[in-house]
């Protein structure tokens, strides 16, 4: 990963500008190679994302390490909600807004460690691409539910416990709110939102709408965002010059641009709690010293000032809208 690498296909520009679409959605396959990169050498344990990149490369150490340390952050709170005690009430749900690439849903089902519904919600360029990728791969295909259909030209999956549906996140009240619950959403149930570079390259009236609707909504609901921070310092102009330079804008970094911007735009909307950290402070404190050891000898890095630069203008933002599932406890091992 570049930190900064979207892991998703997060909808940048106005609606209807397919062109523009067709640049984020590129920013997917950016995010699966680092991905790759870092499960081939052995920092994460990733069997599946493989299978989702056709042109392996290897990146730089700082690279890598970032991967893992935002892989950790995304897997360890999806393996503490699916182990949470109203889990064995076969009613908790994950949502991933802006899905791309994501393997998660294969983690924890082969680890059998399922929640009761699943959905990934991407465009539909996106997911008929990963859904023919599914289906071409047994060590994919195997994991899908039995009741598994395929729907609307192959863009979605239909199941039981496993969605992947099509549709603009910036239409969300009118598109994928109905998506969700025609395939089984239920907004009573505990749910994790799960959001990796995707409401910062939204407009904020469209991110807001999201947040808003959860609020309004969902009683016991939890969200974990991934994103960038600190637009204004040099090391930030350069990161949005080089995005520019790709078309890519962080329509939300101006109106949420550090720690405590991000934490309170939770607060201020109505959710319970917000913990917001940075990723090099996520790296040095919540990761166990026995896995930055292991890590270490995978190769060696001497990058470490400009890690230190990179990791701090990305951040985890855990929030809640009930005390079920506290904020602090992202902070644990």
């Amino acid at each position: 990963m570049n930190p900064g690498a979207t892991a998703t296909a997060a909808p940048v520009f106005s609606a209807g500008n397919r062109d523009d679409d067709h640049i984020v959605q590129e920013t997917s396959t950016d995010a699966s190679t680092s991905r790759e990169s870092a499960s081939r050498l052995g920092y994460i344990n990733d069997p599946f994302i493989k299978h989702f990149v056709r042109n392996p490369q290897r990146r730089a150490p700082l690279i890598n390490r970032g991967t893992y340390a935002r892989f950790h952050g995304v897997q360890s709170t999806l393996q503490r909600f699916a182990s949470l005690p109203q889990a064995s009430s076969s009613k908790n749900q994950v949502v991933v807004l802006g899905s791309g690439f994501d393997t998660s849903y294969f983690l924890l089902a082969a680890k059998n460690q399922r929640v009761a519904r699943y959905f990934e919600i991407d465009f539909a360029e996106i997911n008929a691409k990963k859904a023919a990728t599914i289906y071409r791969k047994p060590a994919l295909k195997s994991l899908l539910p039995k009741d598994t259909e395929v729907k609307c030209g192959g863009t979605e999956l239909h199941s039981a416990r496993y969605c992947l549906l099509s549709a603009d996140l910036r239409c969300f009240r009118d598109q994928v709110v109905p998506k969700l619950l025609a395939g089984g959403f239920d907004c009573s149930a505990p749910t994790l939102f799960i959001s990796e570079c995707v409401l910062i390259y939204l407009d904020p009236k469209h991110s807001d709408a999201i947040l808003d609707w959860i609020t309004e909504q969902i009683p016991d609901a939890a969200i974990l965002t991934y994103e960038q921070i600190l637009p204004n310092d040099r090391f930030g102009r350069m990161m949005i010059e080089n995005l520019r330079s790709r078309q890519l804008e962080l329509r939300g970094l101006i109106a949420y641009p550090d720690l405590e911007s991000t934490r309170s735009r939770f607060v201020s909307r109505g959710w319970k709690s917000a913990f917001a950290i940075d990723l090099f402070d996520y790296h040095q404190k919540c990761i166990d010293q026995e896995e930055l050891a292991r890590i270490a000898k995978i190769e060696f890095m001497d990058e470490w000032e400009e890690f230190s630069l990179l990791t701090k203008h990305y951040a985890f933002t855990f929030a809640c809208t009930s005390d079920s599932q506290s904020s602090t406890a992202f902070v644990q091992n």
